[in-house]
């Protein structure tokens, strides 16, 4: 485990174990360190990828335009004054039956003063209704942004959590690789401009290809990957932009190739253009 060591991949139970090793064995500890600073010297290697710039300002973005949710008194207060409302209602339907009545020749006589107060109380709820009405159609118009809102930032989140996971496999596999007796690296330059870098096991089974500065490539056209033998090219993915980096898990026999080719969007089942850049492993 001192590959894995060297590039910190262990949980907190195996690097105790394995510091354990180094402070008594000597030889391991030299294997260990020299697996350190072959861990550093790749890391001056390689370029930094760094996220994508309009990554922050979306997500700063999301977090402006936002509502919070309100203090839990206001919704109770809102619940409360929606299921009074057809209460209400009811008793206004009740006032008006009885107001209806008093056509018929036994009615009572209403005073003109107490008319004048029914009509401004009728005025008052036909108000109080509109205001809730409006409140209501206001309230659904913005749940249904926020809902939107929501699901934005929770695709952003998955995304995030997927390009953390491929970094993990990422640092997974050059933690295998580095600690394999077989690894390999190799630098193989494109035609259009810019490279592949290649870390690589046969053992393993195990490579990864780091694209540094290759040309940029229009919207109907990608950069995809083969591995090419005696049997056949056979796809080995798809580069989508200049500085992606590729995990692969496959067999390598003696004397394929690496190749690299550019093909329209999504990729080809064959080769439809000879490679820009090839690198025997």
């Amino acid at each position: 485990m001192t590959g894995a060591w060297a590039l910190n991949a262990l949980d907190a139970d195996e690097r105790a174990r394995v510091e354990e090793q180094l402070a008594q064995d000597p030889e391991v500890a030299a294997e260990a360190r020299s697996f350190e600073e072959t861990a550093g010297e790749l890391a001056r290697g390689l370029e930094p990828v760094p996220p994508r710039p309009e990554l922050k300002d979306s997500v700063m973005a999301r977090i402006a335009r936002t509502r919070q949710l309100p203090p839990p008194d206001a919704q109770d207060a809102d619940e409360t004054a929606t299921a009074s409302a057809p209460a209400e209602n009811t008793h206004r339907a009740e006032t008006g039956a009885s107001d209806a009545s008093a056509g018929s020749p036994d009615a009572e006589v209403v005073p003109l003063d107490r008319y004048r107060s029914a009509v401004r109380r009728t005025r008052w709820f036909a108000v109080a209704a509109t205001a809730l009405l409006v409140t209501s159609v206001a309230g659904v118009g913005l749940w249904s942004t926020e809902r939107a809102a929501q699901q934005e930032s929770e695709a952003t989140i998955e995304a995030l959590r997927s390009a953390q996971e491929d970094a993990e496999q990422e640092q997974q596999m050059v933690s295998t690789i580095m600690a394999s007796d077989d690894a390999t690296q190799l630098t193989v330059p494109a035609e259009s401009g810019g490279a592949l870098h290649l870390m690589y096991s046969r053992d393993q089974e195990a490579m990864i290809v780091q694209a540094a500065d290759l040309a940029e490539l229009p919207s109907e056209s990608t950069y995809q990957l083969w591995l090419i033998d005696e049997d056949g090219a056979h796809g080995a993915g798809l580069i989508t932009s200049p500085d992606q980096t590729v995990v692969m898990h496959d067999e390598m026999p003696p004397g394929a190739q690496l190749g690299l080719t550019v093909e329209p969007a999504g990729g080809s089942e064959q080769p439809t253009t000879d490679p820009i850049a090839a690198g025997a492993l």
